[in-house]
């Protein structure tokens, strides 16, 4: 099949998404049928029938087709680039989290990714993967599991000195222990996440994450004021990334201390 009209089709599929969700998904499977090769464009074709596909699914709420998707694609995904890889698997993951009352599944298309991950040999995937694990694991509120595997990624992302991801493992640490009523090694983790963050360049959603959580533990210890401060950084990394529920959290959260502190008129402006 020439690629042009692989083009075609997912222009022709991206169209009919929302009006003839049956024909446009025949037209995705269609290009989805051939493997690209490393023909550049052939890639590129793939890859947006591949989200194309994953999208219709999610806007159909089609759970099982999108688990089911997302298994069959890795053996043509074994010979992308391994970021490119590590890009597209993330991207079909992140398509359940619309759906609701669906941790379940994602944990078990997750756990099967990183059992495929670590037989590729995709360590920096394997960690994303393992990451994403842990806070579907707090969805679920399986503290314990998650605590495991915080340890064991916590432990091979120091040696191998990747900040970023350290940062995010190190505040979900945080919100664990906080979760189980353990304040002091909930603040133990997340001074650390904090002095991780310090050397490397955080994204505006991570900040705003690391914000919120300090902004907890200090109301936790009753200093509201503080708490208030961080809860205001907060809803405007919330904000800027378009989080409305997060930033409404915050908010919520800054109008609780001003309760706590008496101030009941700030509240009202």
């Amino acid at each position: 099949m020439a690629v042009p009209d692989s083009g075609k089709r997912i222009a022709e599929a991206q169209k009919l998404a929302k009006t003839e969700p049956a024909k446009a998904e025949k037209l995705f499977k269609e290009v989805l049928s051939t493997n690209p090769g490393s023909n550049e464009a052939a890639i590129k074709n793939y890859e947006s029938a591949l989200v194309g596909l994953g999208e219709l699914f999610r806007d159909q709420r089609r759970v099982d087709a999108l688990a089911e998707l997302v298994r069959q694609t890795r053996s043509v995904l074994s010979s992308f680039a391994k970021a490119k890889t590590a890009k597209l698997v993330r991207q079909l993951l992140e398509l359940f989290t619309t759906i609701p009352n669906t941790a379940d599944v994602q944990i078990s298309v997750t756990k099967s990714c990183i059992e495929w991950a670590i037989s590729e040999r995709r360590g920096f995937l394997r960690q994303n993967l393992e990451t994403r694990l842990v806070s579907l694991y707090m969805q679920k509120h399986s503290y314990y599991e998650a605590l495991t595997l915080i340890n064991s990624l916590l432990k091979e992302l120091k040696r191998l000195d990747d900040k970023l991801v350290l940062v995010e493992v190190q505040l979900l640490e945080s919100k664990v222990y906080h979760a189980l009523g353990n304040i002091p090694k909930g603040r133990a983790a997340l001074t650390s996440a904090r002095t991780s963050a310090a050397s490397v360049y955080t994204p505006p959603l991570l900040q705003a994450g690391l914000d919120m959580q300090s902004g907890m533990l200090h109301a936790e210890d009753s200093d509201f004021n503080t708490a208030f401060s961080y809860f205001i950084e907060a809803m405007e990394g919330y904000h800027s990334q378009d989080e409305a529920q997060k930033a409404t959290s915050a908010l919520q959260y800054m109008l609780l201390c001003k309760i706590m502190l008496n101030l009941g008129d700030d509240v009202t402006s």
